[in-house]
């Protein structure tokens, strides 16, 4: 299986540039694809100056075809963002993507997208921990008189 047969299931940190120059936005983004359909949440930090600074989360809905992907970015944000229109073309290892986005009639830019080291592969992880095992009885002080407590399923 190829990169591009792969899913893009996982975690992915990217960045898009604006048309007019100025620094790069990172974002983060967590994406799970099922039979070429992509969905995905996102995370940033606003750059626009009357939001500077503020943390932004959108979603995304799109499809994967072949080494092709296209999808829109939708901010939960109030009416100050609009939807974007991406994209963008997988790498043959399945670990990163780039293409354009556009605000149709308003703007377009560049962007990139690489997937965090494993993160599209499923793991299974065996946690050891001792744990106490519960005498089989307690001797419970309640002043009056001691008596013994079951621990454990009832019968």
């Amino acid at each position: 299986m190829t990169g591009t047969d792969a899913g893009l299931t996982g975690h992915w940190t990217g960045l898009y540039n604006y048309p007019a120059g100025g620094s790069p936005v990172p974002f983060e983004a967590v994406l799970h694809e099922i039979s070429g359909c992509v969905t995905a949440t996102t995370t940033e930090t606003s750059d626009l100056l009357e939001r500077h600074g503020e943390i932004l989360h959108a979603v995304i809905d799109g499809r994967k075809e072949g080494s092709t992907v296209r999808f829109l970015k939708m901010y939960d944000a109030d009416e100050h963002y609009d939807v974007v229109h991406y994209e963008g073309t997988v790498h043959a290892d399945g670990d990163e993507i780039d293409g354009r986005w556009e605000i149709p009639e308003v703007w377009a830019g560049t962007f990139l997208m690489i997937r965090a080291a494993g993160a599209g592969e499923e793991r299974a992880i065996k946690v050891e921990e001792p744990v106490g095992l519960p005498a089989r009885s307690a001797i419970l002080s309640t002043g009056a008189a001691a008596r013994p407590i079951r621990r454990g399923p009832r019968p």
